[in-house]
């Protein structure tokens, strides 16, 4: 096994190097747009009679679906779900751009395996392990379309009570209303691929209610949205329980193994309302042009945000149970002999009035754009929060960003932030563009540079009503370059990212906060080519980072791999029939401490080399979708060697997933 896993890392930058034709993107089937060369629809008579291909039926919704965000109505993008490629990778820490490490557990706590910076704004708790999942009004999907739409997606696990199910609803109403339902429940409280003390329940509901009479200067968007997560964490699984397994350490049953934590529960809930409302002057048709002359408007937003924050934990005294080697690690959180336990409350309101100006357009796909903006404004937020003690924090920011976006082939965007009141001196500019410069490539730009005071929970933390640590730290001073430039001609996408930090805060071995004294550095390369071969199909996507491990504990190698069959069968049925591989090089992993609820970095483990393959066959007929794939099937060749991106959390052997996925229109 090691002899494969160094031929694979070997043979890796070689079939990257491989000159052969890349895929074309398979389009949605709700997309008025033809077939293209790549498509499994795509036939070559058909297509040069210019007439609709099969299986590529005339919907009612050939106007498309759209979707847009409430910061900006006028910047959509096109929504497409129709799509095999990916679709069996559902699993929320590997549907993002790079994937995420958890605790061994859809929907547990996680942590991004390529660093990235976090978009600082005013006064912060600091708790984000769960940030991955979270649904707010900001980042709610609103939709432009036609006719009213349904789409639902359910995946069942091992067994009925591991299951994800996700549920989303739009339609439009008289004058101009338009209502949409988002729902997404994770489960994993089964017993067959949970480790001893480990479940959770996640559930996110977001609502919103548009407003945008035709005709009309005034538009709403007033929206609702609820995040829950109800865990049992387990601080991760005793190694030596591995050993008093009959077979090693292979798992012969998941409750055999003993858990560092016995009814360690943690409970978030988040509760938000926010109120956005415009008013436009201007932005009337030219008679002449028939373009859109410049708009103006104003914006005026209001959030109310409740957040409550929550972990409890029996300790069992006295300190003779195996079950208690967390507190053996870390006396220092033993403050009541009964257990432990802390809570925070943070309510925020927040009243933001912002100016803008621009030009509207539509691009190439019927998404309306913004040809360019110009846009200031000034936002108070008013924090309330308790940690057995009250406290009141007064934000005053001042915003701005500029954007231009003459064609499809140009988008530029710089915004800044400049804190007035509370955390003066604070400060965030950015900057991002594209260009697309044709046969001759596709560049991209990002640029970031930010001042800004460290976490609440980083300065200040409290278990049993006493300070564990009363923290005075500097601010933190961070730089972040970052492009990306894409061959059409040997089609490969390279990326390079630059992080420069300054007084970074951390937690160490000891899981105490701790300030680096000195300049830390992040250099990170990533590769991106896709290959076909006839109808078979070659995915590759690799990072490679190089860090200050004394701070940052990431793997210098990560890759995600992705081979498969993509075909049509008995002339309506489009299938994928493959493997997904990822693999990491050996790195000594975050380790996650369920008290002081971080990722902290820990000097007892390193893993090395791991892989994980999952065999899949996903299919398409019109808009459903389904997929069945064998999660850790490596555990079938080895069974003692678990996946460890989390130290202490292994991912749970091999066990098969079922999922489907199907889009509704009345």
């Amino acid at each position: 096994m090691l002899r494969f896993s160094l031929l694979f890392l070997l043979l890796t930058p070689v079939i990257w190097c491989l000159p052969v034709e890349l895929a074309a993107q398979i389009i949605d089937p709700s997309s008025s747009v033809r077939p293209i060369q790549g498509d499994p629809d795509y036939d070559a008579s058909t297509d040069r009679r210019a007439g609709p291909q099969e299986q590529r039926e005339a919907i009612l919704d050939t106007f498309g679906i759209f979707q847009f965000t409430v910061d900006n109505p006028n910047s959509e993008t096109n929504w497409r779900d129709s799509l095999l490629d990916g679709f069996q990778r559902y699993e929320p820490d590997r549907k993002v751009a790079f994937d995420y490490a958890t605790i061994g557990q859809r929907g547990g706590a996680a942590y991004a395996l390529r660093y990235e910076p976090l978009r600082r704004r005013g006064t912060t708790v600091g708790l984000r392990q769960f940030d991955l999942y979270q649904v707010d009004g900001e980042a709610l999907q609103y939709y432009r379309l036609e006719h009213p739409f349904t789409y639902l997606a359910h995946v069942r696990e091992s067994e009925q009570e591991d299951n994800w199910t996700l549920a989303k609803f739009s339609r439009n109403f008289s004058d101009g209303i338009n209502l949409v339902l988002d729902y997404n429940r994770l489960n994993q409280q089964g017993e067959r691929d949970q480790y001893p003390g480990q479940a959770l329940r996640n559930t996110h509901v977001a609502t919103g209610l548009s407003i945008r009479p035709p005709g009309s200067r005034y538009s709403g968007f007033f929206s609702y949205a609820a995040n829950t997560y109800e865990q049992l964490q387990n601080g991760g699984i005793v190694a030596a329980s591995f050993q008093n397994n009959a077979g090693g350490t292979e798992i012969d049953n998941l409750a055999n193994l003993e858990g560092n934590l016995d009814e360690t529960r943690l409970r978030y809930s988040f509760r938000e309302l926010m109120a956005t409302q415009y008013l436009k002057f201007g932005g009337k048709t030219d008679a002449v042009s028939g373009g859109e002359r410049r708009a103006f408007t104003l914006r005026h937003r209001l959030r109310y945000d409740q957040r409550r924050y929550r972990v409890s934990s029996e300790v069992f005294s006295p300190l003779d149970s195996d079950t208690l080697e967390f507190y053996k690690r870390f006396p220092a959180l033993i403050i009541d002999d009964r257990g432990v336990r802390n809570q925070i409350e943070h309510r925020i309101l927040e009243n933001d009035f912002t100016v803008s100006t621009f030009r509207k357009g539509t691009s190439a796909d019927k998404a309306i754009v913004q040809k360019d903006v110009l846009e200031a404004g000034l936002t108070h937020i008013l924090h309330r929060i308790r940690q057995d003690g009250d406290s009141t924090i007064n934000n005053l920011l001042a915003h701005a960003s500029i954007g231009l976006r003459p064609n499809d082939k140009l988008n530029v965007l710089v915004s800044g932030q400049l804190n007035l009141i509370g955390q003066t001196g604070d400060y965030r500019i950015e900057g991002e563009g594209n260009l697309d410069l044709g046969t001759a490539g596709k560049l991209e730009l990002k640029a970031l540079n930010q001042l800004y005071a460290p976490d609440l929970v980083q300065q200040v933390y409290r278990l049993n009503g006493e300070t564990l640590w009363n923290n005075r730290f500097g601010k933190t001073l961070e730089l972040r370059l970052e492009g990306a430039y894409t061959l059409p001609f040997i089609k490969i996408r390279a990326g390079l990212a630059y992080s420069l930090l300054t007084n970074y805060v951390y937690f160490n071995a000891q899981g105490r906060p701790e300030q680096a004294g000195d300049v830390n550095n992040l250099l990170q390369l990533t590769l991106q080519r896709n290959f076909k071969f006839g109808h078979w199909n070659l995915a590759n996507r690799l990072l490679l980072q190089e860090a200050d491990q004394d701070v940052f504990r990431l793997p210098r190698v990560y890759g995600e791999h992705s081979f498969y069959y993509a075909g049509k069968w008995f002339k309506v049925l489009n299938v994928n029939l493959g493997f997904d591989v990822r693999f990491a090089t050996s790195f000594s992993p975050y380790y996650y401490n369920p008290v002081i609820q971080q990722f902290q970095l820990q000097d007892t483990e390193t893993r090395g080399f791991q892989y994980q393959v999952d065999p899949f066959f996903s299919m398409r007929v019109t808009r459903f979708r389904f997929f069945i794939k064998y999660v850790q099937a490596n555990n079938l060749i080895a069974p003692e060697k678990l996946l460890y991106l989390t130290a202490g959390h292994p991912y749970p052997d091999e066990a098969i997933r079922l999922g489907v996925s199907w889009r509704l229109l009345d």
